[in-house]
C-alpha cells in the first residue's frame, strides 16, 4: 500500500505544475487508487469503466493544460491513466505510473517501452493518409526480439469506414485488426495491435 501511494504522489506532481499539494490531490483523490500501471500488482486491477468513471470533469477541468488518456492492455485486462510527457510535431509520448511509455503518431501507436518485446518503431505515413482517405497502405514495424535483436515486418493494411474505420492488415506470418473512433479527422479512441507478444492496447481520450 505505501509503494502504491508513493507511484501516486510522484504522477501527482508530474500531473500538475500550479496548485498546492493538497488541492492536487483532493481533485484526484478519488483515482489515485487507479494510478498503478501496468505491470505493478493491485488486488483489484482497475478497468477501463473504472478509470473513466473516476475521471470527473472537475478532474479534466484540473488538468486542462496536460493531456490524460486511458488505455487498457488487452492480453492482461490490466487499464491505467497514461499522461502525456512530450510532443515533437506529431508524436506525443504518454506514461504510465510504472513508466511504461506509449508513442503516438497522430493518433497512431508508433512505439512502445517497457513492457519487453517492445515495438521499437513503425513507419505510419501511409496508414494516417489511409485512415483519412481509404485505400490501401503499408506498414512497418521494428520489434525488439529476446535475443536484443530488431526484427522487421511488413504489413499491406486495407481500411474501411468513416466514422468509424477498421484497419485490416496482413504479413507474411501475422493479420491483425485494428479500429479506430474518428472525429473531425481526429483519433478519440481505438484499438490497435501492439504485436505478437502483447495483443492489442484499447485506448480513448479522457
Amino acid at each position: 500500500m505505501k509503494r502504491k501511494m508513493i507511484t501516486a504522489l510522484a504522477i501527482l506532481t508530474v500531473l500538475s505544475s500550479c496548485g498546492s499539494r493538497q488541492s492536487e490531490e483532493s481533485v484526484l483523490g478519488p483515482i489515485t487508487q487507479s494510478l498503478i500501471g501496468f505491470t505493478q500488482p493491485a488486488s483489484t486491477p482497475a478497468s477501463m469503466e473504472d478509470i473513466r468513471r473516476q475521471v470527473t470533469p472537475q478532474v479534466r477541468q484540473r488538468f486542462r493544460h496536460t493531456s490524460l488518456m486511458i488505455a487498457q492492455l488487452e492480453s492482461n485486462d490490466r487499464a491505467s491513466i497514461i499522461v502525456r510527457r512530450g510532443e515533437n510535431r506529431d508524436v506525443e509520448t504518454y506514461l504510465t505510473p510504472d513508466n511504461i511509455s506509449i508513442s503516438l503518431q497522430d493518433g497512431v501507436l508508433i512505439a512502445t517501452r517497457g513492457l519487453g518485446f517492445d515495438l521499437m518503431s513503425a513507419d505510419v505515413s501511409d496508414t494516417i493518409t489511409s485512415l483519412r482517405r481509404g485505400g490501401r497502405a503499408v506498414r512497418i514495424h521494428r520489434y525488439l526480439d529476446g535475443e536484443d535483436q530488431i526484427v522487421i515486418k511488413s504489413y499491406v493494411c486495407d481500411y474501411r469506414g468513416n466514422a468509424n474505420v477498421t484497419e485490416t492488415c496482413h504479413g507474411k506470418d501475422q493479420t491483425f485488426e485494428n479500429s479506430y473512433q474518428m472525429s473531425a479527422g481526429q483519433i478519440i479512441a481505438s484499438r490497435q495491435w501492439i504485436g505478437p507478444h502483447h495483443g492489442y492496447i484499447r485506448l480513448e481520450d479522457s
